[in-house]
């Protein structure tokens, strides 16, 4: 059964997100654009502090998770960007083999676009869920995270980036498993497929691994967070929630083109069976072969290496060394932390 994309009020809802608007609208990738953002709001953080003689009122403690914070919030920001972009060049360099679809234009105009009013409702709900819980349990007592007016500088920018890269983070989620089906239904649609030839639908393996990446990549930055022992808690919840969704974005896109490998096989190995049987009964009646057993034989040796999965093991071995990234990350945040110690020292 194909993919429902009728014309209507709701389609016309997709819109690109006002955070890949806005990244579009600058030069640069979105790779440059969060790293500039990043040194920005450094900047904007450090004049400020420096402005109001905000290092008087305030802890090493405080600094160190605002600074963390800033480049949590400038990586969010530019993986969600990157994700959705990736996600339309990923649809249409299927074109190949899926521009014969119905509504093809549909799809390819719907990739990396969704309802606004979903992304807000996500975003909205994962702080008051996420950001709210973490807030409470990461300020010591007898603090009251929501008296604003106990807030230091630092503390101010620690509660307004929260609600930023909280936001992006769940609309970066959000996007990363509903792409991944998208392109998993369009791939399950394509009429035909020849199993011996799988470069056309490289486009979902490059997806997969890029979904992947950029997870691992979230989890890496929330890893410096590892600073203050306050947030070991938070940041086992966040590890373990991102590996599944860094697993899920690998293997999701791929889920369609799955059934059409594992379908496609079956039916040459049944093929294969069918002809070993009349080549062996021609052969004892003495008639003509066309397909020699030898033949025959080879070719089903050959469909049977072919696995169910459009990848190869280096692909899987990619995934393995991205799950390293994490520790790499967890690593530098303890070089940070000496660093930090040693110049306000």
């Amino acid at each position: 059964m194909g993919i429902d994309y009728n014309t209507s009020t709701l389609s016309s809802s997709y819109k690109s997100p006002l955070t890949v608007r806005v990244f579009d609208s600058l030069p640069g990738n979105p790779v440059s654009i969060g790293i500039a953002l990043a040194i920005v709001l450094l900047v904007v953080f450090l004049a400020g502090r420096a402005l109001f003689g905000a290092a008087e009122n305030s802890s090493t403690d405080d600094l160190r998770v605002a600074i963390t914070q800033i480049l949590i919030t400038a990586y969010s920001g530019s993986a969600y960007a990157y994700l959705l972009m990736t996600a339309r060049k990923s649809t249409r360099d299927l074109s190949a083999v899926a521009r014969d679809l119905p509504n093809w234009s549909t799809i390819i105009s719907r990739a990396g676009k969704h309802p606004w009013w979903i992304l807000l409702l996500v975003g909205a709900a994962n702080y008051l869920v996420i950001g709210v819980a973490v807030t409470n349990a990461t300020t010591p007592e007898p603090v009251n995270p929501w008296e604003w007016q106990t807030w230091n500088y630092d503390v101010f920018w620690h509660r307004i980036t929260t609600v930023v890269f909280v936001w992006w983070m769940a609309c970066f989620s959000y996007v990363t498993v509903v792409e991944s089906a998208r392109l998993s239904r369009v791939s399950a649609d394509i009429p035909s497929l020849d199993i011996l030839d799988m470069r056309p639908y490289k486009p979902l393996i490059r997806q997969g691994l890029t979904n992947a990446l950029l997870v691992f990549g979230m989890v890496s930055v929330l890893s410096l967070l590892a600073v203050e022992s306050r947030y070991y808690l938070a940041l086992l919840g966040f590890w373990i929630a991102f590996t599944v969704l860094a697993w899920i974005g690998l293997m999701l896109p791929l889920r369609g083109i799955r059934k059409k490998i594992k379908a496609a096989r079956n039916q040459e190995l049944d093929w294969c069976r069918q002809h070993m049987v009349m080549s062996r009964d021609a052969l004892k009646s003495g008639e003509n072969v066309k397909q020699s057993i030898a033949e025959v034989t080879a070719y089903r040796t050959l469909i049977e290496k072919t696995g169910n999965w459009p990848f190869d093991s280096l692909t899987l071995v990619r995934f393995t060394l991205y799950l390293l990234i994490p520790l790499v990350s967890w690593l530098g945040g303890a070089f940070v932390e000496r660093g930090l110690d040693f110049i306000l020292s």
